[in-house]
């Protein structure tokens, strides 16, 4: 019963004189007592107990297995230019500045964590090595392109990207050719390398 009505019977019930409707008041109060054991006392209704025929909102869920979808020319391009921002900085240092030398300085905010963690020794072993050899090292990308054989989506994208760097250690240098499959992840609006492997 609700709580208004349950506030009416025990009203009425204390405003009938006991010696004019002495039955009618112990009628009164055994209602007020068995409404009060039923919940009087609760709060107001729930919606569902108020409207027992309206049935709840539908709410649906994404398949757990649907992907993010294909990704768009525009998210393909940053891809791409990504993966060449990557590459100029991991082939590009000089031990004249060696506060540069280690990988996860120069690739700072363009790698993931996962692949920051994979590079994480060489941030001790680049710096030693390229000052005792002295090395100096650039990158030229002759190309870079979305794989059309990969299945890329606009969460995932892989570049295939050639390059050729000139490295110069211990006073020879030598230009070494590349050829690297690129995997990088979305970050909100830019894109990350989550893994590089040879690719020719």
């Amino acid at each position: 019963m609700p709580g208004a009505a349950c506030r009416r019977v025990a009203h009425r019930a204390a405003a009938l004189k006991p010696q004019r409707h002495p039955l009618l008041r112990v009628v009164l109060l055994v209602l007020t007592l068995v409404a009060g054991i039923a919940g009087c006392t609760s709060g107001p209704p729930s919606p569902a107990a108020a409207a027992p025929s309206a049935s709840p909102p539908q709410v649906s869920l994404p398949d757990s297995s649907a992907g993010p979808g294909p990704a768009s020319a525009a998210q393909q391009r940053a891809a791409v230019a990504a993966a060449r921002r990557f590459t100029r900085r991991l082939l590009t240092y000089s031990h004249l500045s060696p506060a540069e030398l280690a990988p996860s300085v120069r690739l700072r905010g363009l790698i993931t964590h996962r692949y920051a963690a994979a590079l994480a020794p060489r941030d001790r072993v680049d710096p030693a090595l390229a000052t005792t050899l002295r090395e100096v090292s650039a990158a030229r990308i002759t190309s870079a392109r979305t794989a059309a054989d990969a299945p890329g989506d606009a969460g995932t994208q892989y570049v295939l990207l050639t390059c050729t760097q000139t490295l110069t250690a211990a006073g020879r240098t030598d230009r070494i050719e590349m050829v690297w499959s690129l995997r990088l992840l979305r970050y909100g609006e830019t894109w990350r390398v989550d893994e590089v492997s040879q690719a020719g």
